[in-house]
């Protein structure tokens, strides 16, 4: 978790990611006022009465359009999994910083305090549970005592919540991280990949793509099974794009081989109840559909009676064109 700790770290220590993080999985209109221009890392280090030093992960500044300013905290939990307590831990924070602020005189013309978001980006296997007002931690006594608990509040962006045909839409970097946090094969790495590659391709994105290429090295890769001296110590995306394409083919390859022997092995089965080329021509059929799927994702009623209906020799010659296709019309020869 250290490794995934520090990655996202320096993936969020790059404006356009909190940019992106605010945009996608914010849904209040009053987001757009805010001037993303303007956004500026602050000191994330404050010290406590008792001289105690406490370090939030990171911490943004940005300013409305009109000028004011606001802050935006970003808390990444990632170590642990759910805080009951986060909203405490959260308002001691928030509290340092409002003195810290004041220490400073970074306050309003009429001395008022700037706004502070504070957010929690949770990526545990467990979905989060813990209250997100404090409120709900205090004991309730009598209701005239009720206008005295805080109502202290934190954003949650719990990225298992979120279903991956929903990421994909989104269409935002940080749904992009989720998607590869949860694709469940290379093929669905690779097409993220491919996504980075292609909304990443700006002069100021430099440092954005070598976040992403070091947490894919250190974190993701690893994490899906990928032999360690297969993936590039380079800190392009190119390259990754590249070594997952080969994978790819390489993963495809043997399922299909794999494939073809339980298609065989079926068709030896069934052979004995409705004949053996009827067996394995069905396997074989099973076989096509399960790798259009794996590539194309869920097929229409159509194309599943066209592979049922197919004779072996056009089975085959579908099975071998799915490897370098890049849409289903390109087997069908359509």
């Amino acid at each position: 978790m250290g490794k995934h700790d520090e990655s996202y770290r320096l993936l969020f220590s790059e404006p356009r990611m909190v940019f992106e993080l605010i945009r996608g999985f914010f849904c209040q209109k009053w987001i757009e006022r805010l001037d993303f221009k303007s956004l500026e890392r602050v000191n994330s280090t404050y010290v406590s009465p008792s001289l105690r030093k406490r370090e939030t992960d990171v911490v943004w500044r940005a300013r409305l359009k009109n000028g004011r300013p606001v802050y935006v905290y970003l808390l990444l939990e990632l170590q642990s999994g759910v805080q009951r307590y986060m909203a405490v831990r959260l308002m001691a924070y928030v509290a340092l910083l409002y003195q810290d602020l004041i220490t400073r005189g970074e306050l309003s013309p009429d001395g008022k305090l700037p706004l502070v978001i504070p957010i929690v980006l949770y990526n545990g296997e467990e979905r989060w549970w813990a209250p997100r007002q404090l409120a709900d931690l205090i004991e309730e006594v009598d209701p005239e005592a009720d206008l005295f608990r805080p109502r202290f509040e934190y954003k949650l962006i719990d990225e298992g919540s979120y279903a991956l045909d929903d990421l994909e839409a989104r269409k935002n970097l940080a749904a992009v991280l989720f998607w590869l946090e949860k694709a469940p094969e290379p093929e669905d790495v690779q097409r993220g990949i491919d996504r980075l590659v292609e909304w990443l391709d700006g002069t100021n994105d430099g440092g954005l793509r070598s976040a992403f290429a070091v947490w894919l090295q250190m974190v993701r890769l690893p994490g899906k099974g990928i032999p360690e001296e297969q993936i590039p110590e380079t800190l392009g995306l190119e390259d990754f794009r590249t070594m997952l394409a080969k994978r790819v083919e390489e993963w495809n390859e043997k399922l299909l081989e794999r494939g073809r022997q339980e298609g065989r092995q079926e068709g030896r089965q069934e052979g004995r109840q409705e004949g053996r080329r009827e067996g394995r021509q069905e396997g074989e059929a099973r076989l096509v559909l399960r790798l259009l799927e794996r590539k194309f994702g869920r097929l229409d009623a159509r194309s599943r009676a066209r592979v049922k209906a197919a004779d072996a020799a056009r089975l085959l010659a579908w099975a071998e064109r799915i490897l370098a296709a890049e849409k289903i019309g390109d087997v069908f020869g359509d």
